[in-house]
């Protein structure tokens, strides 16, 4: 069976900055994945941000990748944000309380 997803990764203008483009479904197949991406763009930007515009789902498990990406982001001083989130992944981050930590 094919994976449900894709990550992408683009550069910001700024170059110590990391635009990671998630699409499809994020879930426990995405997780370990989205989870690596995110580390490997912290060994390169001082700032990460991941574009959820073309995800369509998101669970617990990807949501604790994220998750991992704030702390990361915390523990390193780096900056962590999580923008354009769709209706019901928007919930998600909303109703676990996640959205708050991405937009501090």
């Amino acid at each position: 069976m094919a994976d449900s997803y894709q990550i992408g990764q683009d550069y910001a203008a700024d170059p110590t900055a990391t635009i990671l483009r998630p699409s499809g479904e994020l879930d426990i197949n995405s997780r370990d994945d989205l989870h690596a991406t995110i580390v490997e763009a912290f060994g390169t930007a001082t700032r990460v941000v991941v574009d959820l515009a073309d995800v369509t789902f998101i669970d617990s498990e990807a949501l604790g990748a994220l998750i991992d990406g704030y702390n990361i982001a915390v523990t390193t001083g780096a900056g962590f944000r999580v923008v354009n989130a769709k209706a019901g992944v928007a919930r998600v981050l909303n109703v676990s309380g996640a959205q708050e930590l991405f937009d501090s």
